[in-house]
Formats: structure tokens, sequence, C-alpha cells
């Protein structure tokens, strides 16, 4: 029996490779399939593997889960001698069999092709003979999650295309840039099993979207008529937008698209020396525009450790992504993957990297140590604060007078993150009075408790913004008055101003307003 198995990041993902190979391959020889994740325990894994006693054990593997699998076919190899280990996936591509010593095959490219071959070579009981294949057709491709039962809330992953016609040094999909396209009927017929299902969210594994506009337009339309309560996550290259796929995405339900954004610098020599010499001007005017109608949820990639940009001009790039205010902001670090051009320039630009997986960078000639280890501070409290809306509309206002990356590094230097939530909203609050963050000490006083009622309980408030007694009685007159009208759990808030309109035109218009605020725990 051949066995192919998942090591996905978390439960919660689901692993469209070891699908497509068990429906390929089960009608020609045995075959299953398991699903596990790297936070279980390794014998655990190990035992329900083993007990279903294979002859040959296929593994995908990727730089999250490749330690995992190291320590994983060790295991199996010691229990069961004359079992076949068989590797594939992009972190063994460029490996040998003396890479991997408890491996006996490793498949280099396509799995689909490989697989199918061997398991007909099984199934004849002639020899297999490794060697080279074709890309696979992706019409012959079966619908991965074929006769199986949905379970909405896990992440399902969906592939209409392969290749990718950009050259980016870091990036292994620029060894592939022949570009492939599934049928769109097929598409269509599989992703609407998907949206009938109701699957909260769909990701898309193509790795440029939008690289064929005329079809990434039928795509999305389809997806604005068939998914019920289904997110679409979409990777767009933001070079390629114009304003009929602007339109497009920006005549959608309002979260029905996420679409992830690689940005990874503004600045034009960086850009140049990792092959992404896109308009940047045309691209600042396409995430303004898709930001301006707040249709679809954007999520912004930059990349730290990238050729000539050093502490300060990365800074620029964070400041420039972070002042568009879109949904969210991953501030990541180079990785340097084998086989990528730019881990083979690495003495070029004096890199120093992880040996072993993620390879994540850990110096350069631009980037020290320190600068990337702040940068890792500034990225923490970026996602904690700015990507989970935290103090929101406070940041917005203090970003009126203060750079984003000044203030989230000045930060980094006084939050200690690993603290309650409570005690950081406490600590925050004295840190924008200490250093007079917002001038009018009223307004900070307004903005910040608003942010937090919109958030977290009353009880999250911070010490000097809590309610005084007289406060608390005109809350419990207000909710006795509007007992019917008030959700359950809803929080009351007492604020100097219309704090809502001062959001939106500046006017502060005074005299005491009372806003209610919806549980959203």
């Amino acid at each position: 029996m051949l066995l192919f198995v998942a090591i996905n990041s978390r439960y919660i993902h689901t692993n469209i490779a070891v699908r497509y190979l068990y429906h390929l391959c089960k009608d020609i020889y045995p075959c299953q399939f398991l699903e596990f994740n790297i936070n279980q325990d390794l014998n655990d894994v190990a035992f329900e593997i083993l007990k279903r006693k294979p002859r040959y054990v296929g593994i995908s593997t990727y730089i999250w889960n490749s330690l995992f699998v190291r320590r994983l076919i060790e295991v199996i190899k010691k229990t069961i001698r004359d079992v076949k280990i068989i590797l594939g996936g992009p972190e063994v591509y460029f490996d040998t069999l003396e890479d991997w010593r408890y491996a006996d095959f490793i498949v280099k490219g396509e799995g689909e092709p490989f697989f199918l071959e061997f398991c007909r070579s099984l199934s004849e009981g002639r020899e297999f003979l490794l060697k080279g294949y074709p890309y696979f057709d992706l019409k012959d491709l079966p619908f991965p999650y074929r006769d199986e039962k949905i379970d909405q809330n896990k992440i399902y992953y969906y592939e209409s295309s392969r290749g990718c016609p950009f050259r980016c040094s870091y990036c292994l999909s620029s060894l592939d840039r022949q570009v492939r396209f599934s049928p769109l009927e097929k598409v269509f017929d599989e992703i609407r099993v998907l949206f009938d299902a109701q699957v909260k969210l769909l990701k898309f594994v193509d790795r440029t979207f939008n690289v064929n506009k005329e079809r990434a337009i039928k795509i999305i339309e389809f997806a604005k008529r068939y998914s019920k309560n289904t997110q679409v996550h979409l990777e767009i290259e933001p070079s390629l937008l114009d304003e009929d796929l602007i339109e497009a995405l920006n005549t959608s339900k309002e979260g029905l698209f996420r679409l992830e954004i690689g940005i990874q610098s503004f600045k034009l020599d960086t850009l140049k020396a990792i092959d992404r010499d896109f308009d940047m001007e045309r691209i600042d005017k396409n995430i303004k525009k898709l930001i301006e109608k707040n249709r679809c949820i954007l999520h912004l990639d930059l990349i730290a450790g990238l050729p000539y940009e050093d502490f300060k001009e990365f800074k620029r790039s964070l400041d420039k992504t972070l002042l568009y205010f879109a949904n969210e902001v991953q501030l990541g670090f180079l990785k340097m993957l084998k086989g990528t051009r730019i881990r083979d320039e690495a003495r070029l630009y004096d890199y120093e990297y992880l040996s072993f997986p993620p390879y994540e960078v850990i110096s350069n000639r631009f980037l020290s140590y320190e600068d990337i280890y702040r940068l890792k501070h500034m990225e923490a409290l970026i996602e904690r604060l700015y990507n989970k809306r935290t103090l929101f509309w406070t940041l917005r206002y203090i970003f009126r007078r203060f750079s984003p990356s000044e203030f989230f590094e000045r930060l980094s230097y006084e939050i200690d993150l690993k603290k309650d939530i409570r005690e950081i909203l406490d600590e925050l609050y004295r840190y924008f009075v200490r250093y007079n963050l917002i001038e009018d000490r009223n307004i900070l006083k307004n903005l910040f408790r608003y942010d937090i009622l919109k958030m977290y309980p009353e009880e999250y408030l911070p010490s000097e913004l809590k309610y005084s007694q007289e406060e608390k009685e005109k809350i419990n007159t207000y909710r006795k008055a509007n007992a019917r009208s008030i959700p359950r759990n809803s929080r009351v808030g007492l604020f100097d101003f219309d704090v809502e309109k001062f959001i939106s035109n500046g006017s502060l218009e005074g005299g005491g307003f009372t806003l209610l605020f919806p549980n959203t725990l």
C-alpha cells in the first residue's frame, strides 16, 4: 500500500497535493492519504502511519514541515526497515538523497507524472526507472475534495493555474515561468461545490491570479454570483491591475475577496535588484482605488532584508505601506530559499542566514542583526495594534503628526507584548500621555476609549479612562431607558463629543454623547 502523508502547519489547513495524488493513483495501485500538522506529537503521527503498515510512504515537504519530516521518516524507517520513503515538494527539489539519509526517492518537479508512472510500474510488476517528466496537464487534475465530507471551518485551497511569468529573485515560483491554466468550466464546477458547501475560506494558490485579466474577471464574477458565505483569497500582482479588474473587485460584496498584494519594497534600486522593476506610481494608484471603495480585504506584504534597503530606507517603505491603512500589513523577513537567485547572490550582498528552514536572513551588507531584531519587535506591534485594529482611530490620528515607523520603533523599546492585553492597553495610554502623542488630551481620551470599546469590554479601559460612579449611573439609566432596543451584551460608551462625526469630518461637536457598541467577542 502507498500512503500519501501531509504535514500541515495548522489543523485548519488542507493539503491539495496528497489529495491529487490519491485520486489519480487509487485505481492503479492501493493508496490512502493521511493529514497531520506540525503541532501534533511526533510519535502520535508516526504511530498512525505505522499501524497501517504501508509499503511506500510519500510525503509533501515544505519549509514549515521539513524539520518535522526529518524526524518522522527516521522513526518510520527504523521501525519498518523495508518501507520506501518518497519525498516531494519545494523543500527537497534541489536536494539529493545524501541530504536525506532515510529517504529512498526524491521527486523532482511535479508529483503527478512521477506517481502515476510509479504506481503503474508497481501494478504491472516492472522495474521503476526514475526519469524526467513533462508538465502535467491541469485539465487532468482531479477535484481534490471529491467524495470528502466538507468541514466549513477548515481552509480549502484551490489551484486554477501553475507557473508565474515574473522573475522575482527571492521566489521559487520564478523558476517555473510557463503559466498553465485549468479549463474555466472545470474551475467553475469545482469551486461551486465549495461555495455550495459554504466553506468559510477558499484560497486560490495561483501564484499570480490576475496574470490573465479576462480569465481572472470571469472567476471573480462567478464568485460574486455563487458564493454565499465563502470568502475568496487571491494573490494579486498590483502592476497588472487595470480599470476593468478594479471595477470587478470594487463592485463585489464587502468582504467577499481577500487580496494578498506583494509590494515588498518601494525603493527602486531594491526592486531592480530583485527583478521587480515595476511602475510603482501605477501600483500606488491601483491600491488606493481598491482601498477607497473598501469592498475587498487588503493584505499588503513587505520584505525586510532585500538588497540596497537599510533600516532607514526600509522604514520609508513601511511608512508608505502603513499609511494606506489597508486591513493588514505583513512585515516579513527575507527567506533565502534553496534554488533562488538571491541565495546564489548571498556573497554579493554579504548575506548571513539560517542554515536550516526557514532560511531566514540574519544580516546583510545593509541591515545588521540589531536592525532586524528591532524590526521583529516592530512587526509584533504592527500585528497586535494595526492588523488587529486595536486603537485603530487613535493611531490614525497620531500618524498625522508622527510617521508610523518612528512610532512603532519608539514603542518597541517601551512595550512588552508578552503581558496581558489589559496591561498593554494601560501602558499604551500612559505612553501616549507621557510623550504627548496627541496634544489635545480630550481627543486622546475619547478616541482611546472609543477604540477600546469597539474591541473589548468596559473592564479593558485603562485605569485613567474607567468610568466614575456618576458615569456608571448614567450608563445604567441609559440601559434601563433603552432596555428593549439594546442588544444583549452590548457596551455603552460615554464621550465628551461625537467621536464618530469627529472621525468622519474632524468636527468637535461637544455636549456629551452616548454610543452603543455591539458585542464582537
